[in-house]
């Protein structure tokens, strides 16, 4: 499931996952509950933390806890700095960052990573 206002952002992370995966997009931490609510089962959250309603994903992400949503959440955000953001990934079983912008591809890698999945580079469209 991705979580995002930014219909740029959605659009670049439909462009990179669009091919192996399947998303739900979600307008919001209220539109991604509503789907929740209604029985969406996502493998993994990706969630824009660049947003104006910033102090809505906090408790958006403690009510996971409590929906007992044990899938990784990936979070994105401007303020990462690359290296402190990968070094956290590494660090981490549910919770991975991201720096915006990111290099072409590594939101997919770090997909397939936390999923344990991978597929076959002819397979995604030679990317």
């Amino acid at each position: 499931m991705l979580v995002s206002e930014a219909p740029l952002l959605r659009l670049a992370i439909g462009r990179e996952l669009a091919s192996g995966f399947e998303l739900i997009h979600s307008l919001g931490t209220t539109s991604a509950e509503r789907r929740l609510d209604a029985g969406a089962m996502p493998d993994a959250l990706v969630v824009d933390l660049d947003t104006a309603e910033r102090t809505a994903v906090p408790n958006f992400l403690v009510r996971l806890v409590e929906r007992g949503f044990v899938g990784p959440r990936v979070l994105l955000s401007t303020h990462f700095r690359p290296e402190p953001a990968a070094a956290y990934s590494a660090s981490c079983l549910t919770h991975f960052a991201l720096a915006r912008p990111w290099r072409p591809g590594a939101l997919r890698e770090l997909m397939e990573s936390v999923l344990g999945v991978a597929w076959p580079r002819a397979a995604a469209g030679g990317r």
